[in-house]
This record gives structure tokens, sequence and C-alpha cells, in this order.
């Protein structure tokens, strides 16, 4: 095919099973629908590669595609758009498709809506899937991997995720965002996103999950497992993420890090064997620990809180053990923690609880403190009142 087509309102394309379209045009789009209602069944359409071209497109329309695959896109695989004159978001609904090997994103998405059920978006160039400017997804069921194949060398400030989201919002289920070059979900731009339902953002170059200032997430029932820097960053002044019921193991840094003002919770969650620490707060981050967490097996610290940051502890049944320094370490001036709920310190190489360097601590007397060097350390200035 060299030419693009336009399908006019109320129609829907159906290729044969095994039908190949490839593109041999110049183009900006193979495929495109504006201001219509229609669809695509079926078939490979192949972008060969060429130019800028998306290989599916859509303005202000009402699209469905199904069973289908994308592929060569020499741009995005399948875009949708806000109508640049009335403004009309465009609603685009994927069921069984593929979109994959495309020279940008898969599916990219700006001021419009996506509805995606067993969505293989894979071995993109740079995201699986882009949501922009106001865009609201629903994503479940689905693979978003191996995305960022234009990444070399350090992912430092690089773009090659499965799910990015700026200034959109996003709910995820059941869904793999894994080994991706750089992050499994990108947060920016006031972000929101809700990831659930045994999905897993694990072996991504860097974060599992990562943000900047001003995002909001919930992750639950889910593992960011194995990935290059943390399992889970909350970064920021403004950002809020919440963990409930996660698993986050083996992070080349840090389980979870919350640097920078951000602000994070977790509940009946497990976070192991990070590469430094398991959980790191800095830079007045916040930290809050609600019931039934367990924290082990650091290569450092189990919690390290430093830098005018602050850790609550309010539920009962948390536990921080195997740690190969401290359990629980709080250091600097203007480092704050509270512990109102009983918790557990068992088995640290160092101290249970150390607080150093005029950081301040206060705490139940039940805590329980076993095999521990020793059960609380004060030192250089360092604070601790019973309450």
């Amino acid at each position: 095919m060299n030419a693009i087509v336009r399908p006019a309102n109320y129609v829907y394309l159906v290729a044969k099973p095994g039908t190949t379209i490839t593109w041999r045009g110049s183009d900006p789009y193979l495929l495109r629908f504006s201001n219509v209602t229609g669809g695509v069944y079926g078939g490979t359409w192949d972008g060969d590669g060429r130019s800028s071209t998306t290989v599916i497109g859509m303005g202000g329309s009402t699209v469905q595609l199904a069973d289908l695959t994308v592929t060569h896109a020499g741009k995005y695989g399948i875009g949708a758009y806000q109508e640049s004159t009335t403004h009309q978001r465009s609603s685009l609904t994927l069921r069984n498709v593929t979109t994959k090997a495309n020279k940008v994103d898969g599916v990219h998405l700006e001021g419009s809506d996506l509805y995606a059920s067993g969505l293989r978006s894979t071995s993109n160039r740079r995201n699986g899937v882009q949501l922009s400017s106001g865009s609201v997804g629903t994503i479940t069921g689905s693979v978003l991997d191996l995305n960022g194949q234009a990444v070399k060398g350090s992912t430092t400030g690089k773009t090659g995720h499965g799910l990015g989201v700026a200034s959109a919002t996003v709910t995820v289920s059941g869904t793999s965002i894994s080994r991706n070059k750089v992050c499994g979900v990108s947060l920016t731009g006031a972000a929101i996103a809700s990831i659930s339902g045994n999905s897993h953002l694990n072996h991504n170059g860097r974060h599992g999950l990562g943000t900047v200032p001003g995002v909001t997430a919930t992750i639950s029932d889910s593992t960011a497992n194995d990935n290059g820097y943390n399992g889970v960053l909350a970064s920021g002044k403004g950002t809020n993420v919440a963990l409930q019921r996660v698993t986050i193991d083996s992070a080349k840094r840090s389980g979870l890090s919350v640097p920078s003002g951000g602000a994070a919770t977790i509940e009946g969650s497990t976070i192991t064997r990070g590469r430094k620490n398991d959980i790191s707060v800095s830079a007045k981050g916040s930290l809050t620990l609600l019931g039934g967490n367990t924290i082990s097996g650091s290569r450092k610290h189990g919690i390290t809180v430093s830098e005018r940051s602050s850790i609550v502890i309010t539920g009962a049944g948390n536990r921080v053990t195997g740690s190969h320094g401290d359990g629980l370490r709080l250091t600097g001036s203007g480092t704050t923690g509270r512990i109102s709920a009983s918790s557990s310190f068992v088995a640290n190489r160092d101290s249970g609880i150390a607080v150093v360097s005029k950081a301040s601590l206060e705490m139940v007397p039940t805590c329980y403190f076993s095999g521990n060097k020793k059960p609380v350390e004060k030192r250089s200035g360092g604070k601790v009142t019973m309450l």
C-alpha cells in the first residue's frame, strides 16, 4: 500500500487471517481515522520502518482495534490524538492487539482515552505505551515488556519505558511491565497511577516505578523485583506513593527510595535483599509504615532515614530483620522518627535501631529486640524518648 487510507464514518476494516498489509508510501499514516467511528479487525499492518509514519492514527475519533498486529512503524505503531480544531478526544479500544518493533512508541495517546485488554506492546525502541496531555488509560491483562531498545549504556535521563504517563491518568491490572531498558512505569507531570491485580514490574534497567515531583501512585498485590536501581522510587515534593501487599526483592540499590521531599506509605508488604538498603528515606522524605510489613536481608541497613527526613510506624506487626547493618538507622540533625505500635527488630548484624548524629526517635517500650548486636544504640547526640 502506498497511499494513506481514510475510512469513512462507521466503516470497519476486516482483514482475512494471514493477511499482511505493508506500507510503501511516504505519508505520515497508513490508516487515519478523522472525526469518525470505526475500527480494524485482523491482519498484520507493517510500516516497513518508513520515514516517520504512524501505522494507525486517529484524531477526534472512536476506534476499536482487535486481533491484529502493528509493527515496524517509522514513528508510533498506534497513535490517538485530540482533534485540533474541535478538541474532541479520541477513544481507542484495543483487544488482543500486538504492537512491536516500532521506532518510537508502540501505542501513543495525547488528550485521549485508552481501553486495552490483551495488549502486547513489546520490543519498541522507546515506550510500550505512552499516555500524555490529559489522557486516561485502562490496561488489563497485558504485556508491556522489553521496550526501550534504542537505549544504550547509562539509563540516566533516558526514555525507554514499558509505560510512560505524563500529565495523564492510568489504571493497570494483571499486567507484566518488565525487562524494559529504563523504567517499568515512569510517572511525570502530575501523573496519577493505580497498579494492581498481580501486575509485575520486574527486571527493568532502572526503576520498577520511577517518579518525579508531584505524582501519585498506588501499587497493590503486585511485584517490583530485580530492578537495576530501585524497586520503587517516590521522589520529589508532592509525590505520594502507597504500597499495599507489594513484594520488592533484590533491587540493585534500594527496594523503596523516598528522596527529595517525596512521601510513601506501605502496608502488608515485603521488601527484601536490597543491595544497599531495603528502604532509603532522604532529603526531607517521609515514610509511614502501617501494619504487617517485613523488611529483611538488606546488604546494608534495613531502613535508613537521613537528611531531615522522617519515619512514622503506626501499625502493628512490622518486622525488620537480617540486615547486614542496622535494622533501622536514623542519622542527622532534623531527622525524626516515631514508633507508636510495637515492632520487631530481629537478627540484624549491628543494632536493631541506631539513632546517631543528633537524630531523634520517640518509641513505645513494647518493641521486640532479639539477636542484634545492640537493641538500641544512641551516639553522637542521637536522642531516644520512650512514649
